[in-house]
């Protein structure tokens, strides 16, 4: 029994000094074009939820779980995130920029890492907020031997007509505008430095596009289901009306 409980707490305090050496990736070099015309002025990671920029949430979060070490992937309006945020010092931070010269896609600026990173490491999208336990990620993809872990989530879409079940041309069954449930991608991932190899230098290239090549070359993907809130996909107008109504109502600072 005291053996048990002493395994737990050293896993419990080697995953913390993981964490708290880990470095995050967060993609913020896209346009925005479906948040315009409010991403004319600023880039999406920068648009305001209450008093704080989005930008300012998800490393607020970050913060919390002792995670210090950032790299920002940059291209559109990249100098407004160097002005804001520098080295990252003033905030706690340690930020390094990975500058697009050209737009690269959700995986193409990572193969500025190969070579640079040893250990796995967490990246996700500029526009996701949530509040997912990064230490319980990495000790699930510890455990799945992956060599990238796909954070996903559940949804459901509605179809507005009227979905019909045939037959030999026998209509057997009539749903009326049923809702689809469906697994998605969330927009976070955990991946390994070895799966750098699979990017091109300076190539587009998106994160489905790497998973897929992955999965051809008998790798392993696993998917860690995160079914909590919040989580923000602040993508297009609509995502974005929804998390100011839901920050004015819910979160105060």
């Amino acid at each position: 029994m005291l053996l048990s409980i002493f395994k737990q707490i050293w896993t419990n305090i080697t995953l913390i000094s993981i964490i708290s050496k880990m470095k995050v990736v967060i993609l913020a070099g896209g346009k925005g074009k479906r948040l315009r015309p409010y991403t004319y002025v600023l880039p999406k990671p920068l648009l305001p939820l209450g008093k704080k920029p989005i930008l300012d949430i998800i490393f607020e979060k970050l913060k919390k779980q002792e995670i210090k070490d950032v790299y920002l992937a940059v291209n559109y309006k990249e100098n407004i995130f160097k002005v804001l945020y520098g080295d990252g010092s003033e905030i706690g931070l340690n930020i390094n920029y990975l500058k697009e010269s050209k737009p690269l896609g959700t995986a193409g600026p990572l193969k500025s890492l190969d070579g640079k990173v040893t250990e796995p490491f967490f990246v996700t999208n500029g526009d996701i907020i949530s509040d997912i336990n990064v230490k319980e990620l990495r000790k699930f993809y510890e455990k799945t031997k992956a060599d990238i872990t796909v954070v996903t989530r559940k949804i459901e879409v509605p179809i507005n007509f009227g979905v019909l079940e045939v037959k030999k041309d026998k209509i057997i069954k009539w749903v009326e505008k049923p809702k689809i449930k469906l697994e998605i991608a969330a927009g976070m991932y955990m991946l390994s430095p070895s799966v750098l190899k699979y990017i091109k230098k300076d190539e587009f290239y998106n994160m489905n596009d790497l998973v897929k090549k992955v999965i051809r070359r008998k790798g392993k993907v696993s998917r860690f289901l995160y079914d909590k809130q919040p989580l923000f996909d602040i993508s297009a107008i609509e995502d974005y009306k929804i998390a100011m109504k839901s920050f004015k109502k819910n979160y105060k600072k």
